[in-house]
């Protein structure tokens, strides 16, 4: 695993939106185009899907994120064309919606991929007013659509050492992966928080289920996600159990471990990432 988005990554992402008005075809077409394939049986509870482009990943506010017309759903795939301005675009999703709920652009089911690392989102940029780009396939899976739930895993962020100068935002994800997240798909993230606090509460919405791996990660201008971005994280062998969509863990807490001295997050020595890590058997 060399990258994360953590969201997630992420993730993550992370907002909710209620526009229904969609992207209208700007007067010289452009934008991407491509096949959605789906995986798993359709919920009967399916109200729409549209596709989502973050023109930041994970996304900070809504302003970040461009939701697509709604497609056709209850088939095995189907062909998009999404218009779009000139834009870099980094990361690129179908978002699902449940009936009688908001538009969430954290509910995706699938995200464009062009490589084996499923953990970061492939990025598109569209150059000119006449450039239409072609094959930004997605494969959907609908098993993992997140229902509306009360069940959530919360806790405190503490900080030890300072904050990198380029730090921005915090996220925090839960992973379903029986040991390391191999997909974004297996991540639930938090709204993102503010950088440069010395402690906090997070909250994650979960799905039922049960979540070994919880990390905390920092977002920091001009850099990349990937590993060096977790900065804190819990680990439990038996994992931490949602029961039904009740139940709340609000007392997993993270220390965020920054290196005293070094002002770049990259500057970590081998001996930071397990301080970071509390590791917690037999929970």
């Amino acid at each position: 695993m060399r990258t994360a988005p953590l969201a997630l990554l992420l993730g993550l992402l992370l907002l909710a939106c209620d526009d229904e008005s969609g992207i209208k075809p700007p007067s010289q077409l452009s934008g991407f185009t491509g096949t959605i394939t789906f995986t798993g049986k359709w919920p009967e509870d399916t109200d729409q899907i549209r596709l989502a482009a973050a023109l930041r990943f994970p996304p900070s506010t809504i302003a970040d994120v461009l939701l697509g017309e709604a497609l056709p759903v209850g088939g095995d795939s189907l062909h998009y064309t999404f218009y779009t301005d000139p834009v870099a675009l980094q990361a690129v999703g179908v978002v699902w919606k449940e009936k009688g709920q908001g538009w969430d652009a954290t509910n995706i089911i699938g995200y464009y991929f062009p490589t084996e690392n499923h953990l970061t989102p492939g990025a598109v940029t569209i150059s000119r007013k006449d450039e239409m780009i072609q094959d930004i396939d997605i494969t959907c899976d609908l098993t993992k659509v997140k229902r509306h739930v009360n069940s959530a895993i919360g806790g405190m962020l503490r900080v030890q050492g300072a904050w990198p100068p380029g730090a921005s935002k915090v996220v925090v994800a839960a992973s379903t992966a029986p040991l390391l997240p191999t997909s974004l798909l297996d991540l639930f993230f938090s709204f993102p928080i503010d950088a440069g606090f010395d402690s906090t509460r997070y909250i994650i919405s979960v799905q039922p289920g049960t979540y070994k791996l919880v990390a905390a990660l920092v977002i920091e201008e001009s850099q990349s996600i990937g590993l060096e971005s977790i900065k804190g994280a819990y680990y439990s062998f038996s994992g931490i159990k949602i029961i039904n969509p009740e139940t709340k863990k609000l007392d997993v807490d993270l220390n965020l471990i920054f290196p005293a001295g070094s002002a770049k997050a990259e500057t970590r020595d081998s001996q930071t990432g397990p301080r970071s890590l509390q590791h917690r058997r037999g929970e």
